[in-house]
């Protein structure tokens, strides 16, 4: 009798003892994938700490040049931080302890310097590229000879010509216009008017056409990359405040924002709206 009622616990026994191992394999299983999450999110931060340092030496805080760099360097690996911080908020999830929760605050404090420091690098790299566009290419601009100075030098050397054959002279050292036989035998005054007319028209020519190929292209390269730059700060400011919390806000940066700006509000009426009319189109079809 007793022995009947021992084996008949048997079964059950061993059920619920499979089903705590099956527990606690499944527990250590995820703290296993969580620790493994932890050493990848670190190694992301090492490798965006890694190559911001090599952006920074030789570090030259007021050069254009170099702000535009690091902040390239900035956005270009942004990414890194940010998916360590996802790794990382994935793992405590899985394991989460005390210790853990003590870092993911300081990583949310983190992110939310983050998002306003992507924020800052808009009007940051904005204002540097302007900078090298404007002293880069008016150095340029400086040292370069006016277009029109060949021009210049015939028309000195037809005012200051005493005669009709020193201009033709002067003309052909300079690489000028020949003048026709008949033209020779002009008064030289008639002549120098006429030679002036036809430079001042060159002239005119000559300046219209450099100022449509006056136009760097390295200008535009860089409007495009602070445009592309511009575009990828903002996207990384609003994925980090996602992840973002100031100390003692259990909301994240990114719904304080979209609360105080109203932007949930619009989402729920559009939500709503659509749920009406699903509910009034199924209310048909059951009449109909």
């Amino acid at each position: 009798m007793h022995s009947s009622n021992l084996q008949s616990e048997k079964p059950g026994t061993n059920a619920s003892t499979l089903e705590a191992e099956r527990a606690s394999d499944s527990i250590k299983i995820r703290a296993s994938f969580a620790d493994q999450l932890s050493l990848a999110a670190l190694a992301l931060f090492i490798l965006f700490i890694s190559a911001i340092a090599n952006s920074l030496i030789p570090a030259a805080l007021f050069n254009p040049a170099w702000q535009i760099r690091l902040s390239a360097t900035l956005i270009s690996n942004g990414f890194l931080p940010l998916l360590a911080l996802a790794l990382f908020q994935l793992g405590f999830t899985l394991k989460p302890l005390q210790r853990s929760e003590t870092i993911r605050k300081k990583l949310c404090s983190f992110a939310v310097l983050a998002s306003l420091g992507f924020l800052l690098l808009i009007p940051l790299q904005g204002w540097a590229s302007w900078r090298l566009i404007r002293e880069n290419f008016q150095s340029l601009e400086k040292g370069k000879p006016p277009a029109d100075l060949p021009l210049q030098k015939m028309e000195q050397a037809i005012k200051e010509a005493p005669d009709a054959k020193t201009l033709q002279a002067n003309l052909t050292i300079l690489r000028g216009p020949a003048i026709a036989p008949q033209d020779m035998a002009r008064p030289l005054p008639e002549l120098k008017q006429m030679l002036l007319g036809s430079l001042e028209q060159a002239r005119s020519n000559l300046l219209k056409q450099a100022g449509r190929d006056g136009a760097d292209p390295r200008v535009w390269v860089l409007i495009q990359d602070n445009i592309r730059l511009s575009f990828a700060s903002f996207g990384l400011a609003i994925a980090f405040a996602a992840f973002a919390q100031r100390p003692g806000q259990s909301k994240t940066l990114l719904k304080e924002l979209s609360e105080t700006l109203g932007l949930e509000r619009l989402f729920d009426n559009k939500n709503n709206k659509r749920k009406k009319s699903k509910s009034s189109s199924g209310s048909r079809r059951v009449r109909s």
